[in-house]
This record gives C-alpha cells, structure tokens and sequence, in this order.
C-alpha cells in the first residue's frame, strides 16, 4: 500500500480532502469533461465537504451520481438528491448517494484497467458475512491534506 505524506505540520495551506482509492493506490481528479477519474496522487482533485456535499476547491461545483453505471461527473446543481454523500458500512469505505428509487449507489472503479469512477449499487454495505462479492473496487477515503 501506498503512504501519502498528506498533512505537513509546518504548513500554513488550509486543509482540504483528497479522495483516495486504497485498492489501486491511486486518487481521484477531476478530467477536461469533468468527470472523476482516478490517477497519480500528485495531481488528485482537492475537496471540501460541505456537510453531506464534496465540493471541488476553487471552482463550486459539487460530485453528482447521475444513474447506476453512470460516469460520475462534478456540476453545478447543489440540490440534487445525488448531490449529497455520506460514508456507508462499518469500515467507513463506501462513499454513496441515494438514487431517484432510494437505493444506495457508491462510488466504484469502472474496471481495473479503466482510471473512470462510475456508481453503481453498493455491495456489502450491510458487513453482512455471507456477502461473497469484493467491494474494495468501491471502497473510497477522503483523506485530509494541506500540501
């Protein structure tokens, strides 16, 4: 696993989040199209949470859910339902939204040779023990940071 120096005590930057993807080692940014894509941590997207928003540092734009399978992608619209995110499960590893039905949707790598974040309806959210699938392609941390 990788170990990111995120915090530099000496630093006089406010503090902010990367998004951080533990199974690949790598870090969400936000591409040309504005969509999230993982990549190097040395260029990760910075955030701010605003209560149950993830906005991006600078520009206003919040991280939307769009449908399950979607590309996930920043926009302006604050009051969108899939606008809002919080941290599901025990370990604290899944960031998801509700859907238009009121289901779960979490942040998920596409694939493990594609950089593209889509959501797609949470997996073992529930800690059940029989859950047989592997959730770590969705596991997400914001991470805080001021370097």
């Amino acid at each position: 696993m990788l170990i990111l120096l995120i915090v530099e005590p000496s630093s006089n930057s406010s503090k902010s989040y990367i998004i951080y993807h533990p199974l690949s080692g790598q870090c969400v940014r936000v591409n040309n199209n504005n969509e999230l894509e993982l990549g190097d941590c040395e260029w990760a997207s910075k955030w701010n949470q605003e209560g149950e928003q993830i906005k991006l540092v600078g520009n206003g734009t919040y991280i939307e859910a769009i449908s399950d399978g979607s590309q996930v992608k920043v926009s302006n619209d604050c009051k969108s339902k899939q606008s809002f995110w919080k941290t599901l499960s025990a370990t604290n590893l899944h960031l998801g939204t509700l859907d238009e039905q009121g289901q779960n949707l979490c942040l998920q790598r596409e694939s493990p040779t594609s950089p593209k974040i889509v959501t797609k309806r949470c997996i073992c959210i529930d800690d059940n023990p029989a859950c047989l699938d592997d959730p770590q392609s969705q596991w997400f941390q914001l991470v805080t940071t001021n370097v």
